[in-house]
C-alpha cells in the first residue's frame, strides 16, 4: 500500500485456483496440448492449424525434412511468420478470463474451430507477400522444466513472476517477490481482457505436451519459456520435430524467429544462423526483419526444453537449450 498499490488481504483470501481442461490442435499425426485461455497457448494452436491448412490446400509445399525448415527455407519461414501473426492477433483480440467473458460466442471453441482457422489462413495468406496482421506486447522472462518417469508419466512445468522480478516488491519476512500479472490486462474498458475485479488477466505461461493423435500416448513434453515468445516457440518446435523429423536437441538448437509485436509491420527477430538467401527472400516479400541476433540478445527467443519418447522402444530422448543454463539428465 505504501507504494500506491490497492491489493488487500481480502483480495488474496478471495482467490480461487482453477484446474481447467487442456485444449489441443492436431498437426499431422500429433496433437499439441496447451493451457486454455486466459492463457496464450491458443495462439500457437491457431498458427499450427493455419500452417497445416496451407499445406493441405497446396498453398505451400508440404514440409518434408530438415531441409524444409525455417533456417534453410524462405517459403516455410514466411508461412510460419504469417500464421504466427494470425495466432497472436486472435489471442490479443479475444483471449480473456472465460468465466468473465461477455461475448460468449467468441469463446475457445470458436477460436479453435478448424474451419474458421483454415478460412482465415487461406483468405489472408499470400505466398509472395507479408500481409498478416496481429498484436502482441513485448516479451519477458520465465523458467521451466520437463520430467518423464519410467512409467511414461510426463510433466511440463512453467513458472514465472513475470518481467524478471515481478513487481520487485518483497513482502516483509518473505524471500520472494510478488508477481505482476496484472500487467496482462487491457485498459480499454470495451476489450474482452479489460481490467476488472475477480478476473484473471491474459497470461503468458504455457507448458506444452505432444501426443500421438491415434492413441493420445506421449510423443513429447516441451516448453519454450520466455514471455510472449512461448506460442511462437511451441509452433516452431512442433514443426521441427514432426515435419522436419529432427531430434529434440537439434530442434532446440535450430535458429528461431520471434515477432516482437505481431503487427503487419512489426519486426521479426531472426536468430543468427539462418541462411542469407532466406533473409533476402523474406525482405523481398515485405517482412520487416532484424537478422543476426546473437549472444545475450538471443534471450528474445526464449529457452526451450524437450523430452521425446520413442513410440516403439520407450526410450527417452531429451534436449536442453544452450541459450541459457540447464541440462538434460537421466535419473
Amino acid at each position: 500500500r505504501k507504494h500506491g498499490g490497492t491489493l488487500s488481504s481480502e483480495d488474496l483470501l478471495e482467490h480461487r485456483t482453477a484446474f481447467p481442461a487442456p485444449i489441443c490442435a492436431r498437426y499431422r499425426d500429433v496433437r499439441l496440448w496447451q493451457v486454455p485461455p486466459n492463457g496464450q497457448g491458443i495462439a500457437g494452436l491457431i498458427a499450427l492449424r493455419g500452417l497445416e491448412a496451407l499445406e493441405e490446400a497446396g498453398r505451400i509445399d508440404r514440409i518434408q525434412d530438415e531441409a524444409g525448415l525455417c533456417p534453410t527455407s524462405a517459403p516455410t519461414m514466411h508461412a510460419m511468420l504469417e500464421m504466427t501473426r494470425l495466432g497472436l492477433g486472435d489471442a490479443r483480440s479475444f483471449v480473456c478470463d472465460p468465466e468473465r467473458q461477455q461475448h460468449t460466442e467468441q469463446n475457445t471453441d470458436w477460436l479453435l474451430d478448424e474451419t474458421r482457422i483454415a478460412a482465415r489462413a487461406l483468405d489472408t495468406f499470400d505466398p509472395d507477400r507479408a500481409v498478416a496482421q496481429g498484436e502482441a506486447p513485448p516479451p519477458s522472462g520465465t523458467v521451466s522444466f520437463q520430467v518423464v518417469d519410467g512409467a511414461g508419466n510426463a510433466v511440463s512445468f512453467v513458472n514465472s513472476n513475470f518481467m524478471g522480478f515481478g513487481t520487485g516488491l518483497v513482502p516483509d519476512g518473505c524471500g520472494f517477490t510478488l508477481q505482476n500479472r496484472g500487467y496482462g490486462f487491457d485498459l480499454d474498458a470495451a476489450h474482452p481482457n479489460a481490467l476488472a475485479p475477480r478476473k484473471r488477466p491474459y497470461h503468458t505461461i504455457i507448458p506444452g505436451i505432444l501426443t500421438h493423435a491415434d492413441t493420445d500416448g506421449l510423443y513429447a513434453t516441451l516448453s519454450n519459456m520466455g514471455g510472449y515468445m512461448q506460442p511462437q516457440g511451441h509452433l516452431q518446435l512442433t514443426v521441427d520435430l514432426v515435419a522436419g523429423g529432427v531430434d529434440p536437441q537439434c530442434a532446440v538448437d535450430l535458429p528461431r524467429f520471434c515477432i516482437a509485436d505481431g503487427t503487419r509491420g512489426g519486426v521479426a527477430m531472426i536468430e543468427d544462423g539462418v541462411e542469407e538467401a532466406v533473409l533476402e527472400e523474406l525482405r523481398r516479400m515485405g517482412h520487416n526483419i532484424q537478422s543476426g541476433i546473437s549472444s545475450f540478445s538471443r534471450s528474445v527467443f526464449g529457452r526451450a526444453q524437450i523430452i521425446k519418447k520413442d513410440r516403439e522402444t520407450g526410450v527417452l530422448w531429451a534436449g536442453s537449450d544452450g541459450r541459457t543454463d540447464g541440462c538434460a539428465m537421466g535419473y
